[in-house]
């Protein structure tokens, strides 16, 4: 599912672009104090994508057992969810092996 407005809202970045002062269209960085995309942030380094680590403090509503990332699946961060997955937190290695990668 995506964003709604209200996240839309949320998660914008504060800074203005161009001579002509529009607003920008990215996404704030999660947990920047001035509200500010990587760009505008000063945030321009490429992190290796062995080292990147989210950096998204994890949604804990109703919508799933467990902590999520907010916004996704049936969580309408920062709204509340519209149903509940009945699924006990931890059971998503029982019996389910992925496709690709290591066998763990």
């Amino acid at each position: 599912m995506a964003y709604s407005e209200r996240a839309h809202e949320l998660r914008r970045c504060q800074a203005v672009t161009g001579k002509y002062g529009w607003p920008c269209a990215n996404f704030a960085v999660w947990g920047d104090p001035s509200g500010r995309c990587g760009s505008h942030g000063g945030r321009r380094r490429v992190i290796p994508r062995r080292d990147y680590r989210t950096m998204y403090q994890p949604c804990r509503c109703e919508a799933y057992n467990w902590p999520h990332r907010p916004g996704g699946g049936i969580c309408r961060w920062p709204d509340e969810p519209q149903c509940i997955c009945t699924l006990p937190a931890g059971t998503h290695s029982l019996g389910y092996r992925r496709p690709w990668g290591r066998w763990r």
